[in-house]
C-alpha cells in the first residue's frame, strides 16, 4: 500500500529502541502445495498476540501453538517497531471481539496480517492465506465447505461483513493522521 507523506513505524525505530516483531507460523493438516493451511499469531518483545474464538489473546511462550500436532511452530522476525504490543492490542481489539472468529472469513490468520501492517506497515505472505481464500471462495459460491465437512463448518455470522482490507485501511488512514499531527 501507498503511505502517502508519513514514514512506517518501523522507519521510525531508527531514533528509539525498538520492539521486537517475529511471525509464527505452525501447519495444520496435511501438507499440501499451494493449499497448506496455517496457525498464525504474531509475537511482539516475546509475548504472543493471537486470535480465536475467545477474541484476542497474548501471554508468554507460543500457547496457541503448543496443542498443534505439527509444532513447534517455525518463528521469523519480521523486524522492529517504535509501536509497542499492547498499543497493537489497543487499536486491534475492536475488530477482532470474542466470539467473531470464523475459520474462513476471519481468523488467527487475518488478525495476524492486520497486525503485522499496524506494527511494521507489511503484510501476511499469501502462502499462509492459500487454503482459506480457496475455502471462503468455494463456500461463497457453492456451499462446498460446508458439504466436504459433513457440516461441521457453519460461517460465523459475526464474522459477516468484514473484510481484513477495510482493516488495512482504516489502520493506514489513522497512522496518516497520527503522523501528519506530529
Amino acid at each position: 500500500g501507498d503511505l502517502g507523506e508519513r514514514r512506517s513505524a518501523a522507519f521510525q525505530t531508527l531514533y528509539s529502541p525498538g520492539h521486537k516483531v517475529e511471525l509464527a507460523a505452525t501447519t495444520l493438516g496435511p501438507r499440501i502445495p499451494g493449499m497448506q493451511a496455517y496457525h498464525t499469531s504474531v509475537v511482539v518483545d516475546e509475548i504472543e498476540f493471537s486470535f480465536s474464538f475467545d477474541g484476542v489473546t497474548h501471554g508468554p511462550g507460543l500457547l496457541s501453538h503448543k496443542h498443534l500436532p505439527n509444532g513447534p511452530p517455525a518463528v521469523t522476525y519480521m523486524g522492529l517497531t517504535s509501536i509497542s504490543g499492547k498499543q497493537m492490542l489497543e487499536n486491534m481489539r475492536s475488530n477482532f471481539k470474542r466470539g467473531s472468529y470464523d475459520l474462513l472469513r476471519k481468523n488467527c490468520n487475518s488478525f495476524s496480517d492486520c497486525a503485522l501492517f499496524y506494527l511494521l506497515d507489511v503484510r501476511l505472505d499469501p502462502s499462509y492465506r492459500g487454503l482459506e481464500k480457496i475455502g471462503h471462495a468455494a463456500d461463497k459460491n457453492v456451499r462446498l465447505v460446508q458439504t466436504v465437512s459433513g457440516g461441521e463448518y457453519t460461517p460465523n455470522r459475526e464474522a459477516d461483513g468484514f473484510e481484513v482490507e477495510d482493516v488495512i485501511r482504516r489502520v493506514n488512514k489513522d497512522k496518516q493522521k497520527e503522523f501528519e499531527t506530529r
